[in-house]
């Protein structure tokens, strides 16, 4: 089996939305009631008065996207973009979003009190994942940012494969529901005209877009584009040139001619819903946006020779991409999508496990996100009956990002397992000083009270 270029994490369960019949566009108004729009504002307010003052921020002006050169932010996970989001509130722009789900998941303990006030206070630590306290998961992302009033209109663009006239209003309001991402009435308000649904989430017009659509966004947008967009459209270098998926989509967006205030990117691999390897995608978008004029140009020389690279591993030519990597790790060293790249091709051409494990830590030296990798090759190595293995991939996780408690709790059970239970106790101690989330981890401060009686029997 040769490598290709992989998207989507399949060792993990991912809540998303089934694209095979979704999608809609967005040439509609954006009229809602004045009652869901107070009720928005209210509640919005209602919460503020308890967080402190918002410091003031110069607003940017408005540009052209991809026709005038617009800063790209680059995130983890989409949660982070929520601060940039919030900075610009006072315009009440749109929300344009590309993304695999719409991130309007909602739990009914979740307090838009406790996303607001790290907002207010600029604090971006409670926006990031893999912590103990977070204000709002990552699926949440856009429920809480309507929740706290910052957008007035929502045009998400999703990743349908189907045609437009394949669409099917019945089937994307059970899949809306099924996901919890609108309530049975927010369903039912929704139409379907031209490719495009159309309803109100939380009080604001939405809008679900069909990729080939063209639409037209009236006043200032923030756009956002979420890496599993891509993951959900890829099917391999055969079908769906990486390179060229990005210019199709960029070009197409160019044409909406949108006046954007604020630009973000996300990769959604933290959460392992985006395998690694794509990982080099964030900095083609932020150079791509940064310098618009590239859409017209011959791609530079190392984006061709990376899909090269890409490519012919498909074709059974799996040294011509080594080759191809090796060189360019000779050009860029600092680059770690390279030496990702080298160790995923090192696995597919037999080399040794121990040689391919040098490349990916080449990589996580470089960008400790790809110790997540060492997480994939855990049940590989229990596959093998190789605990050892297991727990020494466990070791090289937490030596890489140390601060992440989900990967200490996997190595404190690791060792649990492993009988090595004396030096479980710290970690797990460690974890239980920790503030952890009363509306997310609830249940983790009496679990990790067991795990450490267990690593404490003797």
């Amino acid at each position: 089996m040769y490598p290709r270029l992989k998207f989507l994490v399949p060792q993990i369960i991912i809540l998303l939305v089934i694209t095979c019949l979704l999608l809609q566009g967005c040439d509609h108004s954006e009229e809602s009631t004045e009652a869901a729009n107070t009720h928005r504002v209210d509640k919005a307010e209602s919460v503020s008065k308890d967080t402190a003052e918002p410091k003031t921020v110069k607003l940017p002006e408005p540009k052209l996207l991809l026709q005038e050169p617009v800063p790209l932010s680059i995130y983890e996970v989409p949660s982070q973009a929520l601060l940039q989001w919030y900075e610009v509130r006072n315009v009440q722009p749109a929300l344009l979003i590309y993304a695999n789900n719409p991130m309007l998941s909602t739990t009914p303990f979740f307090k838009i009190k406790d996303l607001l006030q790290p907002l207010a206070d600029a604090n971006p630590d409670p926006l990031r994942y893999g912590i103990s306290n977070p204000a709002v998961m990552p699926g949440m992302t856009l429920h809480a940012a309507l929740e706290a009033g910052l957008f007035s209109a929502v045009y998400w663009i999703m990743p349908s494969k189907a045609e437009i006239t394949d669409l099917s209003i019945e089937v994307f309001r059970k899949q809306m529901k099924v996901t919890n991402a609108l309530s049975f009435e927010e369903a039912q308000s929704l139409t379907l005209r031209d490719g495009v649904f159309s309803g109100s989430v939380r009080g604001v017009p939405f809008h679900a877009v069909h990729p080939d659509v063209a639409f037209s966004i009236s006043g200032p947008t923030v756009f956002h584009f979420d890496l599993s967009y891509l993951a959900a459209l890829y099917e391999g270098e055969i079908k769906t040139q990486v390179f060229a998926m990005i210019y199709e989509t960029l070009k197409h967006l160019r044409d909406q001619n949108i006046e954007t205030l604020a630009a973000s990117f996300s990769y959604s691999q933290e959460t392992r819903e985006v395998a690694l390897g794509s990982r080099f995608i964030g900095p083609v978008f932020k150079k791509m946006l940064e310098q618009p004029q590239l859409l017209d140009q011959p791609p530079p020389e190392d984006w061709r020779q990376r899909a090269d690279a890409l490519y012919l591993p498909n074709m059974f030519l799996v040294s011509g991409g080594l080759k191809i990597y090796t060189q360019m790790v000779k050009n860029d060293p600092e680059d770690p999508s390279l030496h990702y790249a080298l160790f995923e091709l090192s696995r597919a051409s037999q080399s040794t496990h121990k040689a391919a494990l040098f490349h990916l830590g080449e990589a996580v030296k470089r960008d400790p996100i790809y110790a997540f990798e060492y997480l994939s090759l855990v049940p590989l190595a229990l596959k093998e009956k190789r605990s050892d293995e297991a727990l020494r991939m466990l070791r090289l996780a937490h030596e890489a990002l140390p601060d992440n408690p989900f990967i200490i709790l996997e190595l404190a059970r690791g060792l649990i397992a492993e009988d090595q239970r004396e030096q479980a106790v710290p970690l797990l101690q460690s974890l239980l000083d920790k503030t952890w989330s009363e509306t997310f981890y609830s249940v983790m401060p009496g679990m990790l009270e067991q795990l450490l009686a267990e690593a404490r029997e003797e």
